[in-house]
């Protein structure tokens, strides 16, 4: 909306403006936030909830043994006829936790137990470093499904079974779990169901997390958020060489460069990833084996640098269908729409989440969390402008001068009552005081005690105004509003000196009125005539009107092709003796 001289419209005009600057302004800075944001860090192994593995779908182990926990949220089995080792500590090393479920210590969670293959529970620790009433000395299995399956006595219980019988649990497979902590006196197979009724249960919003996982994961490799560094990969026959590692951020290398190669880190200014600086290994889709990263200088064996598989993540976000891991020995496996097939005689090192496992062959999977922090850089936020239309200056009237004659203000509620005409001389009859509301009525009297711009009478007992509670036959259709918080009320003068033009309650024969006199849409009080006097008017008061010919500021069109300026009468109530009106013709103006 154009801005207009110094009206309230235009103060208003410019203060959104302002305003809409400001709402601009935040929504830039907003907008680069996240960019310089990336410090919020996540970790997507943060769904495990401490599990080892965890497979939205379902697992077959057949593989040397597990050295952790796993939940399954479909069916586990076994390939091992002599049960399946689930152990603490052995090859590994022993300082994590295992999860609990129903405030139990578990080595397995799953919806059901099937197959013909047997798992043994026998939490062993090597290292000798955990206390036989531990968590991690005790813990047991939850299943969700425990329909067809049995309890026994079994010789050779351990841990606070030792020296007694241990409950064997057998499926109508003929599958077994042998629990060799857990005493045969005493327990139940119903002791072994989850309060859930599914293992996914226990994984609340499962679907969000790991999509949000993933869109986080993906903001990484977005160079316009500098969320991440992308490490130089030089290729020099059979080895490549890496440099450029940050020390405060992930550094990142697509796994096609490295693949199969030894990978040399004489130029890496001995660079070891960390959880301010994890290294992230980028599997494109399409990938379907993951072999070993050969990073020279890194073992994997306990004592040596096995503990750095805390720090590398294999990002499989992207990847669908099976994926064959053989020979990676340190790492975790992000994959949550990929199957893996673990058919290794090299142990790996880790944490993996999946949508299916299989696992056979002679190596062995340790458990290390992912420790990670990962930026979840967001794309920038696009600043909303705020809608003109909601803020229109026209809702909320302000009481200041207005000089544009054009658009009328729908709620006058904030005027001030102009029905008290102030007992001051006017000396200019052109120039009468606006009325304070931002109406843009051309005959609008002044706020003042003001009745007339000519020659007023200064008695408290002139011509009260009263607005006609009733529509007028005005062109314009005033609004008949009977409050004195109305917009001030206006009487169109004749040039001939006629009665007023709007008809009221109580009419004054009038002279016809041209629709060029355009009156504005407010209520169109009438002046009780009290006097029977022919030449009785209220002259209309316009806002600054100009007795120079200002076309911005003219007075009331008669229909006639010269502008007739308005000269003031003053309708004087005497007490006591009836209505004296006094009035002068208008000299005329071309």
């Amino acid at each position: 909306m154009p801005e207009r001289g110094n009206s309230g419209r235009g103060k208003r005009a410019l203060g959104l403006s302002g305003a809409a600057l400001l709402a601009l302004l935040a929504g830039v800075v907003g907008a680069a936030g996240p960019a310089q944001a990336a410090s919020s860090t996540f970790n997507p192994f943060d769904v495990n909830q401490g599990f080892t593995v965890v497979t939205k779908g379902d697992a077959y182990l057949n593989n040397s043994e597990f050295e952790g926990s796993i939940a399954v949220l479909g069916s586990i089995s076994s390939g091992n006829q002599n049960g399946y080792p689930m152990i603490h500590q052995a090859a590994g090393t022993p300082d994590y936790v295992v999860p609990t479920i129903d405030g139990v210590p578990v080595r397995i969670l799953a919806d059901r137990f099937v197959g013909s293959g047997g798992f043994e529970l026998s939490n062993r620790d090597d290292s000798h470093t955990i206390s036989p009433t531990s968590p991690e000395a005790t813990a047991v299995l939850k299943l969700a499904d425990i329909a067809g399956l049995t309890g026994s006595a079994r010789g050779g219980g351990n841990g606070p079974a030792a020296g007694t019988d241990f409950l064997r649990v057998t499926n109508s497979s003929g599958g077994i779990l042998d629990l060799k902590t857990v005493p045969y006196r005493g327990s139940t197979v119903s002791s072994l169901k989850s309060e859930k009724s599914s293992a996914a249960a226990y994984f609340g919003e499962l679907d969000a997390k790991v999509a949000r996982a993933n869109q986080c994961l993906a903001s990484l490799y977005d160079p316009t958020l500098a969320a991440s560094n992308q490490v130089a990969v030089a290729n020099d026959g059979g080895m490549v060489f890496v440099s450029g590692f940050a020390t405060d951020r992930p550094n990142v290398i697509d796994y096609s460069q490295i693949a199969g190669k030894t990978i040399k880190m004489d130029r890496a200014n001995g660079y070891r990833p960390t959880a301010s600086a994890p290294l992230i290994i980028r599997v494109a889709p399409g990938t379907t084996t993951l072999g070993q990263l050969r990073f020279e200088g890194w073992s994997s064996q306990r004592g040596a640098q096995q503990d750095l598989a805390r720090y590398i993540l294999l990002d499989l976000s992207q990847v669908t269908g099976a994926v064959s891991v053989d020979g990676l020995e340190m790492g975790a496996i992000w994959a949550p729409q990929a199957s893996l097939n673990f058919s290794s005689g090299i142990t790996t090192n880790g944490q993996w989440f999946a949508q299916n496992l299989t696992s056979a062959g002679g190596g062995e999977i340790h458990h290390h969390a992912f420790l990670g922090e990962l930026p979840c850089a967001s794309a920038p936020v696009v600043p909303v402008e705020p809608t003109p239309t909601e803020t229109s200056p026209t809702v909320e009237p302000t009481p200041t001068e207005t000089s544009t004659p054009v658009e009328p203000t729908p709620t006058p509620t904030e005027t001030s009552a102009p029905v008290e005409p102030t007992p001051t001389e006017t000396s200019s009859p052109a120039e009468p005081t606006p009325t304070p509301t931002e109406t843009s009525a051309p005959v609008e009297p002044t706020p003042t005690e003001t009745s007339s711009p000519v020659e007023p009478t200064p008695t408290e007992t002139s011509a009260t105004v009263e607005p006609t509670p009733t529509e007028t036959s005005s062109p314009a259709e005033p609004t008949p509003t009977p409050t004195e918080t109305s917009a001030t009320p206006t009487a169109t003068l004749d040039p001939e000196g006629g009665q007023t033009s709007q008809p009221t309650i109580e009419p004054t024969p009038t002279a016809p009125v041209d629709p060029a006199g355009e009156p504005t849409p407010t209520p169109t009080p009438t002046v009780d005539p009290t006097s029977t006097a022919s030449g009785s008017v209220v002259p209309t008061v316009a806002p600054t009107t100009d007795v120079n010919g200002d076309p911005s500021k003219q007075l009331a069109f008669t229909g006639t092709d010269l502008i007739w300026p308005i000269g003031g009468g003053v309708i004087a109530l005497l007490l006591g003796t009836g209505l004296l009106l006094i009035t002068r013709p208008w000299a005329r103006r071309s």
